[in-house]
């Protein structure tokens, strides 16, 4: 199964809200044996990967139908870049090839006339104009070797392209963005590929240094800064993308989520493959780690969930995401625990680092958001068999039911505002104005729930 994030920026559509609550309506009746919703959840939806239509990688020029061998004429039937994918450009080439830095351009060296050149973003979010905007094009094309520049550096190995342009602040794209096709794009090389970044950002490449250093066993060169021609005999430029937070078998040879969680448990070091298994009249403690947002969409009652949680016969960590801790020091957190906990929003994409058979508990807020929250971490989190509950809350969980009478369309038809007053709108109230102070008591047959979850036989 594919999907993508329904992202309320401007360019959100309300066919695409309405397309998704009937097709999550056929998905309700296939996901019941791990998915299950609690109070006002309208159920859940996986859509299809798709994305906004954009412009896609801009060819410059067409070929020459000059007079070629047969191995020349079978390489000219392949153009030197995909530009069919909806959310990515990548350009795969074996061969002579030449990457310059300083000029963004990688040239493929010909004796045949072919003559191809691409502008080519190397970020997996075609179409998204504000993403791509921070994202230098490369140039791809063919030269002859009279033409070509010499090589100062030849590597034996492949090289990889791409960019930490877009949204790399936000861990949800990090890792859906970035990491997962980065990892589908040179797993196969078995760390004998060296990746090149345009646009690169050191505190990111500090932060996912593990997770690099799990794909490539060379230095990493910076594109922007770099003064070398750099010689390959296999270039890739742009990363392979299925979908937000998915890779799918059917196009990686057999790969699924579950191979990229055994890959983070082995560059990050955590050490739980599978959740705990509660025997009858067991009095172990399954451990839920509550992520303590704070800004937005944050809950205001952190200290009486947590006693709730106790209470309810579980273990509570509360934590914000990656405070003043390493990734893999915050990953082994996620992993010691069984549950992760928290409102919609990046700190679920932690999601990955919790043993298989754990569960994620989502909390959908006030804004008809329930899709939205199947969408971008439900049906992920199916796929690296986990366990998923959707809560959603009501209005007078909601400090937005202090500012609005209680017949207001901001607490009882949330898509009419959208509809009606636009997507800026709908964002600025729902997703940055809104703190919940979480029904206890409500939301403790959540927990019951789960503990009866970790009774059961797994898969």
């Amino acid at each position: 199964m594919g999907n993508h994030t329904t992202n309320f920026r401007s360019n959100l559509s309300w066919g695409v809200i309405l397309g998704c609550f009937l097709l999550s309506m056929i998905l309700l009746v296939l996901s019941t044996s791990y998915a299950a919703s609690f109070p006002g959840s309208v159920g859940f939806r996986l859509s299809s990967d798709s994305a906004p239509s954009g412009p896609k990688g801009e060819r410059l020029t067409s070929d020459h139908p000059d007079a070629m061998t047969k191995n020349e004429e079978e390489a000219e039937k392949k153009p030197l870049c995909d530009l069919t994918q909806r959310r990515t450009d990548v350009c795969d080439m074996v061969g002579d090839i030449r990457v310059h830095g300083n000029s963004s351009s990688v040239l493929f060296v010909t004796s045949s006339g072919l003559q191809e050149a691409y502008k080519i973003q190397p970020h997996p979010r075609k179409g998204d104009h504000a993403a791509m905007a921070t994202v230098t094009q490369v140039i791809v094309k063919s030269t002859t070797f009279q033409e070509a520049p010499k090589c100062t550096i030849k590597s034996n190995v492949p090289a990889v392209i791409f960019s930490t342009g877009g949204y790399m602040f936000n861990f949800f794209h990090d890792i859906s963005d970035a990491l997962i096709p980065l990892y589908l794009s040179s797993h196969q090389f078995n760390g004998e590929v060296q990746f090149l970044i345009r646009d690169m950002l050191p505190w990111w490449v500090n932060k996912f240094e593990p997770l690099l250093k799990g794909l490539s066993n060379y230095e990493i060169i910076d594109l922007n800064q770099d003064h070398q021609v750099r010689c390959y005999s296999h270039v890739i430029v742009g990363i392979k993308y299925h979908g937000d937070l998915y890779i799918d078998p059917e196009k990686s040879g057999g790969l699924t989520m579950l191979d990229y969680g055994r890959y983070l448990r082995k560059s990050l070091g955590m050490k739980r493959e599978t959740a705990i298994k509660l025997r009858p009249n067991d009095d172990k403690k399954p451990r839920v780690l509550i992520i303590n947002r704070k800004g937005t969409r944050r809950f205001t009652n952190v200290d009486e969930m947590a006693r709730m949680v106790e209470t309810s016969g579980f273990e509570a960590v509360v934590s914000e995401m990656h405070e003043n801790k390493s990734l893999a020091e915050f990953a082994e957190v996620v992993n010691s625990c069984d549950v992760l906990l928290g409102l919609h929003g990046a700190g679920m994409t932690n999601l990955i680092f919790l043993p298989t058979n754990g569960i994620l508990i989502q909390i959908a807020p006030l804004g008809r958001m329930e899709d939205v929250c199947w969408i971008n971490y439900g049906a992920p989190a199916v796929r690296m068999k986990l366990h998923y509950l959707q809560y959603s809350i009501r209005a007078p969980e909601s400090n937005l039911i202090d500012q609005f009478p209680k017949d207001d369309p901001v607490i009882l038809d949330p898509l009419a505002v959208f509809q009606k007053q636009g997507s800026a709108r709908w964002v600025s109230l729902y997703m940055h104005q809104q703190t919940v102070k979480l029904d206890v008591e409500r939301f403790r047959s959540v927990l019951w729930h789960s503990r009866e979850i970790f009774r059961q036989p797994w898969n």
